[in-house]
């Protein structure tokens, strides 16, 4: 006789497990929704919400942590942490569509949270995100704060042949940089700097383009010449309802960042109380204001912009969490090159190539780097674990 741990990452790591002991076929899906545990974090619910939520999480045999407040019939909101199966949590979403107090909504948004697929859409293309992608960077500002801007259109076309070749899967150019302290250029430097190089890698790259810009004259001069995303590090709130707009009618794809400040101040002792918890609450408000406007869900992917705005300890927390954004569509994770890894580990590529493994495997759906050979490589390790 042999007793031993299982390690369920998941449901299907679940359900070989079901399978592997020889049970009936007609059992194997029921059996596996025990075996997957969901940590599920309510914020800010209603006291009397939480009274109710208490009772029915009980009525399904799962288990929460409530706040003292609730037994003691306080009036106001507080946290809530609630542990339970896919079986115990299907169950408990539909008791509580039947209850007041607001908890109606938190079974929708917990039916969302579970059972949410990602998908990233541009135009009429979709990316495959089955396993996690390169985006490659194409820097076009000479005061890139990794070194590597470029200010030749063909060096860069090059660049992004190759990036091709090794395995990308987006292109992502930028022309602005957004280092910590810099100075933000205007639209017409950087459509200038961007345009020739966009034209000439739209002609010969079959994968798709991201421009990593925030403004609407630079989105729109873009889309125009062939480019599939908006990479958007201040979320649309600088180009607003306009920049919204165009991307809802042009169908492009957008990526929505996190960003505490602008890069000339944001990493003047940012301060959070709880850091994946406010980077959520803030994409979640920005992805509602990009649908508000006419942009489709499956076309918005987020960022929660390691590096932006915040110290080492929040970039460690926030990529060990990353997953968590998953809910509110693709992930980008971007930590390529930046400050909080060499200060974890120093310049060496290794270390890079490091923190971009690790920003997939702990969730991130596209990775966006500068070394993309390497990057390319180290993901297929990734993959093989998603398939084990």
């Amino acid at each position: 006789m042999i007793i031993r741990k299982a390690i369920v990452s998941n449901f299907n790591d679940a359900l070989k497990l079901v399978k592997n002991t020889g049970s009936a076929a007609v059992v194997h899906g029921l059996l596996a929704k025990n075996g997957v545990l969901n940590t599920i974090v309510i914020e800010k619910i209603d006291n009397r919400a939480a009274n109710i939520l208490k009772q029915e999480v009980i009525s399904v045999g799962a288990a929460a942590a409530i706040s003292e407040n609730v037994s003691r019939f306080k009036k106001g909101v507080s946290d809530t942490v609630l542990f339970a199966t896919i079986n115990q949590t299907e169950k408990l979403i539909n008791k509580l569509r039947l209850q007041p107090f607001g908890l109606k909504e938190i079974a929708s948004k917990l039916d969302n949270t579970v059972s949410k697929k990602k998908v990233f859409k541009y135009g009429e293309e979709i990316l495959d995100l089955s396993n996690p992608v390169v985006m490659g960077i194409v820097n076009m500002d000479p005061n890139s704060f990794s070194g590597d801007g470029l200010t030749d259109s063909d060096k860069a076309l090059k660049q992004a042949i190759e990036f091709e070749r090794f395995g990308a899967r987006v292109i992502d150019m930028g022309a602005e940089s957004s280092r910590p302290g810099v100075n933000l250029v205007d639209a017409r430097t950087e459509i200038r700097r961007l345009l020739p190089a966009l034209k000439k890698i739209r002609k010969s790259v079959k994968i798709p383009i991201s421009v990593d810009t925030y403004k609407y004259e630079t989105a729109k001069a873009a889309l125009d010449e062939g480019a599939d995303i908006v990479n958007d590090i201040f979320a649309l709130r600088r180009g607003k309802e306009r920049l919204a707009k165009l991307i809802a009618d042009t169908k492009a794809g957008v990526i929505l960042m996190h960003m505490k400040g602008i890069p000339k101040n944001m990493q003047m002792s940012p301060e959070y109380k709880n850091c994946t918890s406010e980077v959520y609450e803030f994409l979640a408000q920005r992805k509602e204001y990009a649908v508000g406007f006419g942009i489709k869900e499956e076309r918005i992917a987020v960022d929660p912009g390691p590096g932006f705005g915040k110290t080492v300890k929040h970039n460690v927390e926030l990529i060990k969490n990353i997953d968590v954004f998953s809910t509110l569509g693709a992930v980008v994770g971007a930590v390529s090159r930046k400050r909080f890894v060499k200060a974890l580990a120093g310049e060496d590529k290794i270390s890079f190539i490091a923190a971009n493994f690790l920003a997939a495997f702990c969730g991130a759906d596209i990775i966006r780097v500068h070394d993309v050979k390497e990057t390319v490589n180290v993901l297929k390790i990734v993959e093989a674990f998603r398939r084990a």
